[in-house]
Formats: structure tokens, sequence, C-alpha cells
């Protein structure tokens, strides 16, 4: 009998040779769903709903905007977070209106405030952190009866929605 035969079984080369690629693969398959979990898209935002595999958009709050002629002025601060808007087409404006910054691909990077009216009917507030690329801007009031969206691009600071020649929600 040679000494090679009296080792333990964990010290026989063709117990790692064998266990070994083994041990890698699963490695890199955990690693590879971990990866994949922290990463994944999430792309719709709004009112949709689903029929089979396709999105339906909810176009009811964007209409009651319409027909009430509610058009906003959107300025943003994009270092502070500020967000400053001024209402038009509303004889009785609300007191306070619910604005999402919506990131187009990462739902964690989504921001949203509660904006306040001021003495002068300037809706102001922040989010409390820098805003950053491109976002959808979407405008709303506490009871959610209309609805206003647009497209803030990116380095843009002042965004038109509603109204006579604003932004129809597209």
């Amino acid at each position: 009998m040679s000494t090679e035969d009296q080792k333990p079984w964990y010290r026989q080369f063709w117990c790692w040779f064998v266990f070994a690629p083994l041990g890698v693969w699963v490695i890199a398959m955990i690693g590879t769903v971990i990866v994949l979990n922290g990463n994944m898209d999430d792309l719709v935002v709004d009112d949709y709903s689903q029929l089979g595999k396709t999105y339906i958009q909810e176009r009811a709050a964007y209409d009651r905007a319409d027909a009430l002629g509610v058009g906003a002025r959107v300025h943003v601060q994009r270092d502070s977070g500020r967000v400053t808007l001024a209402l038009e087409g509303l004889d009785k404006p609300p007191e306070n209106l619910k604005v999402k910054l919506v990131h187009p691909t990462i739902a964690k990077r989504d921001l949203g405030v509660e904006v306040h009216r001021d003495q002068t009917g300037l809706y102001r507030g922040g989010t409390g952190s820098a805003i950053d690329n491109r976002r959808y801007v979407i405008i709303e009031p506490a009871d959610g009866s209309w609805r206003l969206r647009g497209e803030l691009k990116a380095q843009v600071g002042d965004l038109r929605l509603g109204g006579s020649d604003g932004d129809r929600g597209a």
C-alpha cells in the first residue's frame, strides 16, 4: 500500500479535480442571481392596466385636466431639489398638490413631494435631494381628480404642462 492511498479523502488530487469546478459554478450562479435581482428595470409608471401582455394607459385623469383647462409652469432647482409651480386654469385651486419626479427606468430613484400654496399663489416644496438626469413630472391634487404629465429633459429646469400650449400628458 502506498502513502497516497493512506491520505484522507480531502487530500486526494482526484477529489479536488472533480468537485472544485462544481463549487466554482455554484458560487458563480449565486453571484449572477444576486446581480440580476439588484439591477432590474422598473419601466411602467402611471395609470396603466395590463391586458394580456400589453399595457393600456388610463387617460381619464388627463382628459379631466384638459376639460378643466388646467395647466402648470414648473421650475425645478436640480441641485437642491426645490420645486416651484404656478397652476393655471382653476377658479378654486387646491391648497396642496402631489408632484412626482419619476426616473425613466429605475423606480428606486423616483422622487415625490407635496407642494403647498403660499400667499403669492405659487406652490413650493422640496425633495430633499438633488435631481439628476431626465425625469417625468406628474402633478395631481390629493384627491386625484385630474393629472398633468410632462418630461423634464436633462439639464433643464423649466417645464410647461397642459393649458393652451403645453404638453398634454404624452
